[in-house]
């Protein structure tokens, strides 16, 4: 004995939805995407920016590092971040830095920072060779960049000050003070 199944509407009907909502959603995603350029190439580019300028004026994060620039890095680097006797030139450094190696510099790199296995030795001479170089340094006279990771006028504008520096790095932003996009 057989037995004819036979397939109601409902079951044609999922499939149906399927394929509904798939193309609804794609008559808005490949647009998007489109639009939103996505390619690895247009990310890279839009990840190594990190300022917007638009009719010579900035966006508020780089505008917001130049104030910080200009309150606690100018007196040695120089006005225009183009160094100085006692500081070298941010514009040059800043091209091929990294924000993560930028934040890092300014906010710790210049403590004595040693790696697990030189500290973690049974020889401390590394350990006491840097401690002496910096302490030399120091009787020296010799000008040394603080660390700012405890002042809460840089550390929270850290990246706004990066994307000021590497504005003037690529030469998208001039020296002096740059007005501000309305917002």
């Amino acid at each position: 004995m057989t037995v004819k199944m036979r397939r109601s509407s409902s079951d044609f009907s999922m499939p149906l939805r399927i394929l509904l909502v798939v193309s609804v959603v794609s008559c808005f995603y490949i647009p998007y995407s489109i639009a939103t350029d996505s390619t690895p190439a247009a990310r890279s580019s839009q990840a190594s920016t990190p300022y917007r300028i638009v009719a010579n004026k900035v966006d508020r994060s780089t505008y917001l590092g130049w104030r910080v620039y200009h309150s606690v890095c100018y007196t040695c680097h120089g006005m225009d971040a183009t160094g100085t006797s006692v500081a070298p030139d941010l514009v040059e450094r800043v091209k091929t830095m990294s924000a993560e190696d930028f934040a890092s510099k300014v906010l710790i790199r210049y403590r004595i920072t040693m790696g697990y296995d030189e500290v973690a030795s049974d020889d401390n001479t590394a350990v006491r060779r840097a401690f002496l170089e910096q302490v030399m340094r120091y009787e020296r006279g010799e000008l040394i960049m603080p660390a700012w990771e405890r002042d809460p006028n840089v550390k929270p504008h850290v990246l706004d000050l990066y994307a000021y520096l590497r504005a003037r790095a690529d030469g998208a932003l001039g020296p002096g003070r740059p007005k501000q996009i309305e917002p």
